[in-house]
């Protein structure tokens, strides 16, 4: 039986224990991307969020819903963020800003995800591996994000770290294409510039 994709980076547990907490980043002034919930999220070099653009650098984690003005003037929560959805403002914490909401403790926070392109193996615990960037849903609001095996490598760079297989579900084939794999984020508590892992 052929696995069905599980689209986006979706946060699950922490290490530890505990519960995934959310604080919010705000979204660029000008950006033109529509945001959608469990995209992968990049910070921009003058400290706002947006969702990333490369398939295989660092990311703040994913997604976990907005909170932007639309176009009557209200203030909505919201799965995702409309393309194109503008403000003008100053200051750090606008009002009228847009925001995403990412996990607090992205370096303990667990995540799955569906691997697509190619069937794992047991060996690839603890590679890196990069994403496919797929278009979301504007019908439900979530992200078309996957991961891929076909450039699965020690290379630091590379955004996810792959963790285990999801088991005990009959809906997860672990041997097919678009299995579903617990992953972290490849980071630590270090500076971030220096901070990506090699894979083992």
């Amino acid at each position: 039986m052929a696995n069905t994709a599980l689209t986006g980076i979706r946060p699950v547990y922490v290490k530890g224990g505990g519960t995934v907490t959310y604080r919010r980043g705000r979204v660029l002034t000008n950006n033109t991307t529509a945001i959608f919930l469990y995209d992968a999220i990049v910070r921009a070099a003058g400290g706002d969020y947006t969702v990333t653009a490369s398939t295989n650098s660092a990311t703040e984690g994913s997604s976990g819903g907005v909170i932007y003005t639309d176009a009557a003037g209200t203030r909505r929560p919201a799965k995702y963020l409309p393309a194109a959805t503008l403000y003008t403002s100053s200051g750090i914490s606008p009002e009228n800003a847009s925001y995403v909401y990412l996990v607090d403790n992205l370096v303990n926070t667990v995540f799955t995800a569906s691997v697509a392109v190619a069937a794992l193996a047991l060996t690839d615990l603890n590679l890196n591996l990069i994403m496919v960037l797929g278009t979301g849903s504007t019908t439900t609001g979530l992200s078309g994000h996957t991961l891929t095996s076909a450039s699965k490598n020690t290379t630091a760079t590379f955004p996810w770290r792959l963790e285990d297989f999801v088991v005990g579900s009959v809906i997860n084939e672990q041997d097919l294409v678009n299995t579903a794999v617990l992953v972290t984020a490849n980071c630590t508590f270090d500076e971030p510039a220096l901070s990506a892992s090699t894979g083992a």
